[in-house]
């Protein structure tokens, strides 16, 4: 290629870039290794307030405030050594005197014999992005206070609800003791009570949501055999004709924790491994010690659960089916379940197959004396 043709290239080359920097949507400045303002596109225009003719030959500083004017020694040092700089957010001046947030890309410009003779710099007005990001912020503060409030509105809630349905379920108890047992109306105040009994267990499960959120869950730690509590709640699930509720360990085993949260724990699976299944089967608990940890496991033959559900299985309102399953519940027994164990120190894990039924299991701390 001759020297003619050569030159023809670069000047296309230098159209080209000149068309570039005009067109750009960004202010780009260019300005000598001592500051002084050697280009100034549109956008610089319309960003800063300045046209070219009123900038060239200026110093930087006259976009820099006072309070910033150290980042431009900061800047030409790191251009002096050939370095760029990019995403460097800070503030500067227009011709109004406002300030407005920007975001820096800075390169060395090298002549023709590569020495550094300046810097170009490329500004976007992040002003948009700041708001937004303030915006943001104060919505989650807000959320977050709409949230404690409403943590705080069912605690209340829930406690004064409390009172009157514990007083219910004993004005039936004793309305219960004075009819016949072969009598209708005895039946129909088993039927009330049982779920009474339900009421008062779903309010209970919602003032230790509360609890949790509000972090006001207390653990109260004793000693007890593990075994001996299992074997007792197991009495009072005598009730179901379609399961088999398989339980064979014998030996005490001692653990060091809060027994009527772990009792909860234990209902729960019980419950969710009954709910499950509902065509039956053996429901199975295990127990087992290895050197540092207490575990216990429930097994049922149910339903099962898909993997997609697994991973929020305990999620706080999740619910492994659909809203149109007669399966009731809200999602909280194991959100809380998962609480109680965590606070334990321990671990709260599940295993399922969909059709092949699921294996609950935890594990605490073994702590002896």
């Amino acid at each position: 290629m001759n020297s003619h043709n050569s030159g023809l290239l670069a000047e296309e080359k230098q159209a080209l870039l000149a068309a570039i920097v005009s067109s750009s949507q960004d202010a780009i400045i260019s300005k000598t290794l001592k500051g002084i303002i050697t280009s100034w596109n549109p956008a610089a225009e319309r960003l800063f307030g300045y046209s070219e003719k009123e900038v060239l030959g200026r110093h930087i500083s006259l976009i820099i405030p006072k309070d910033r004017i150290h980042e431009e020694d900061f800047i030409i040092q790191q251009i002096s050594k050939g370095l760029r700089l990019e995403h460097f957010e800070t503030t500067r001046l227009t011709r109004d005197g406002r300030q407005i947030p920007i975001s820096l890309t800075l390169s060395p410009i090298f002549n023709e014999r590569n020495e550094i003779i300046g810097a170009s710099k490329i500004a976007r007005d992040i002003s948009e992005n700041i708001m937004n990001k303030e915006e943001k912020e104060q919505l989650y503060e807000e959320i977050k206070i709409l949230n404690k409030k409403k943590d705080e509105f069912i605690a209340l809630a829930t406690h004064e609800l409390k009172t009157p349905i514990t007083s219910l379920r004993g004005f039936l108890e004793v309305l219960q003791k004075n009819v016949s047992r072969e009598g209708i109306n005895f039946s129909l105040l088993e039927r009330c009570i049982r779920q009474v009994n339900k009421l008062s267990m779903l309010l209970s499960d919602l003032l230790d949501v509360s609890r949790i959120q509000l972090g006001k869950l207390q653990l109260r730690y004793e000693f007890f055999n593990i075994v001996e509590m299992v074997a007792e709640v197991l009495s009072t699930f005598i009730h179901f004709d379609k399961h088999r509720l398989v339980f064979k360990n014998r030996d005490s085993i001692i653990v060091y924790a809060d027994r009527t949260r772990l009792e909860q724990v234990l209902i729960n699976f019980f419950n969710n491994a009954i709910k499950y299944s509902p065509s039956g089967g053996d429901v199975e608990i295990k127990i087992w010690e290895s050197p540092n940890n207490i575990h216990l496991s429930v097994t049922d033959e149910g339903i099962g659960i898909d993997n997609e559900h697994l991973a929020e299985i305990f999620s706080q309102f999740y619910r492994a089916v659909n809203g149109q399953s007669n399966i009731s519940g809200l999602g909280i027994g194991l959100y809380i379940s998962k609480e109680i164990i965590v606070r334990h120190g321990g671990t709260i894990e599940v295993k399922s197959q969909k059709g092949r039924g699921s294996v609950f299991a935890f594990s605490v701390p073994q702590k002896k004396n």
